[in-house]
């Protein structure tokens, strides 16, 4: 029983917080899948202006201008103890061979990424999500990246009103500002469209981030991003990392200020362990003691073919 209401409370939560719920028609929890990776995660998701590995897929489609061809998966249980379950697996792949060597950005790049959310909710009864999302960077010149990501989803589950459809394109950009700054701005759900089996339609609120990242060869590399919907900021995200200290292990930390609705603070923390400069294994914990569904774990595994 206790399983079952935490479940209902995911689901619920994720549908207000898109603020899309309606009284009569359920919308299911395909507004608020989490972003992959563990690595953005531990950094409170600040990342979208520095961003060079596959998660870009998700985060920044202008940043997989900079990703080697590397593939990875990720797992999260995203309601501890309640059997709601997050598994990710994505894909890197620049197209030619024309890398700037100073900037490491190629001038075409794309992505694709597959995600499943299942949900034990008890009686016998499951729900079930599953979203494709491709991802295509070009760089006209080595310090620009424009990136553009289109997603469609399906659930599925034997509750009446909760089977649904739809698909959301994003907009990206970077800019490399010098050799150390550089900003980005995403605009999330610029176009979307959801059908349910009840015969409604609706549409997700545009998210827009804006990201300014400071970058180090020795020391911590810093980003502050804001989110922005149209009833005001969202929430302001600080996040830092270190590079690879013996060349094997990476840490990291961040922390998210949220302004609308319960404004609350909440903090991260990760770290890395990287071997035969392919390997990659990442760890990102999100401490939220107000949240009823309290601490999550993330993991992912990256490799570079």
């Amino acid at each position: 029983m206790k399983r079952g209401l935490l479940v209902a409370a995911w689901v619920s939560a994720s549908t207000l917080a898109a603020g899309l719920a309606r009284a009569d028609s359920s919308l299911g929890g395909a507004f608020m899948v989490p972003p992959y990776g563990a690595r953005a995660w531990g950094m409170s998701g600040a990342v979208i202006a520095r961003i060079d590995d596959e998660s870009a897929v998700d985060w920044n489609p202008a940043g997989i201008a900079r990703c080697p061809r590397t593939a990875g998966v990720g797992y999260v249980e995203l309601v501890p103890d309640a059997f709601v379950t997050q598994a990710q697996a994505v894909y890197v792949h620049p197209l030619g061979h024309d890398r700037n060597a100073e900037t490491g950005v190629i001038r075409h790049a794309a992505g694709a990424m597959l995600t499943n959310l299942s949900a034990d909710v008890g009686a016998g009864q499951s729900y079930v999500e599953n979203h494709v999302r491709l991802a295509y960077a070009y760089s006209p010149q080595p310090l620009v990246s424009l990136g553009i990501g289109a997603a469609a989803f399906f659930s599925k589950s034997g509750v009446s009103g909760f089977d649904g459809w739809g698909t959301s394109i994003d907009f990206a950009a970077r800019l490399a500002l010098t050799s150390s700054w550089s900003f980005a701005v995403i605009g999330r759900d610029a176009f979307s469209r959801y059908s349910f089996d009840d015969g409604r339609d609706s549409t997700k609120e545009p998210q827009y981030v804006v990201g300014v990242a400071h970058s180090s060869r020795r020391g911590l590399d810093v980003e502050v991003d804001l989110a922005y919907l149209n009833e005001g900021w969202l929430h302001t995200m600080v996040g830092a990392e270190t590079p690879y200290l013996f060349n094997y292990v990476a840490l990291r930390g961040g922390v998210m200020l949220r302004s609308v609705g319960e404004a609350r603070t909440t903090y991260s923390f990760g770290t890395s362990v990287r071997a035969a400069e392919r390997f990659f294994v990442h760890y990102g914990a999100n401490l939220d003691d107000e949240d009823a569904f309290g601490t999550v774990h993330r993991f992912s595994l990256a490799v570079r073919i």
